[in-house]
């Protein structure tokens, strides 16, 4: 069973969910730059807001989601190597730290169909902890040391290993791996690995 990670590894949307969280805290009057928020990309959206706005974290992740899907959910794309999915064995889950309404919405935009969708505000402990996958496993009957978990963070990889499940780090970018993790660069890859 495959399970993928959504934001920088099917689509191409860490750009716009940074930009939507500048004009959130914009918004609190809260002045922060890229550099400040970039590095909290693929913790789970509640702890964004936490890291960002102590007192005031559910306030920020509301008016995040409401600037994402108001301002910036265009500017997001998938990869051009997401049609490998048609290609590998179902059920195929995404495990996001996005909010889930978020999540579904870009999927439905890009049309690409999956078959569950857990939102990192879905769940109590999300990346970089195991509970995601738990919880994909209870879904569909699978133990966790059969899922492939596909993603291009730390958080992605930690969470597979803690699970006891296989981690796969797309390297899109310049984004750091684990060592002893597989590669890749493109999902097509997926076709050869088990």
């Amino acid at each position: 069973m495959y399970v993928f990670d959504l934001d920088g590894t099917l689509v191409d949307s860490v750009d716009a969910h940074v930009r939507a969280w500048i004009d959130a805290l914009a918004e609190l009057g809260i002045r922060a730059s890229e550099d400040e928020v970039r590095p909290l990309m693929g913790l789970p959206a509640n702890e964004i807001a936490r890291r960002l706005a102590p007192g005031r974290a559910q306030e920020l992740a509301r008016l995040k989601a409401k600037y994402f899907l108001g301002r910036h959910i265009d500017e997001v794309r998938p990869y051009p190597d997401v049609d490998v999915l048609a290609h590998l064995p179902r059920p195929i889950a995404v495990v996001t730290s996005s909010s889930g309404v978020l999540a579904r919405e870009i999927l439905r935009r890009i049309g690409l169909v999956v078959d569950f969708v857990l939102g990192g505000d879905e769940i109590e402990r999300g990346k970089p902890n195991p509970d995601p996958l738990y919880v994909v496993s209870r879904v569909f009957g699978v133990p966790t040391q059969y899922m492939i978990v596909v993603g291009d963070s730390i958080y992605d990889v930690e969470m597979a290993i803690a699970a006891g499940a296989k981690p796969v780090c797309v390297a899109r970018a310049a984004r750091p791996c684990k060592d002893g993790v597989i590669v890749v660069r493109s999902l097509r890859e997926l076709l050869y690995i088990r």
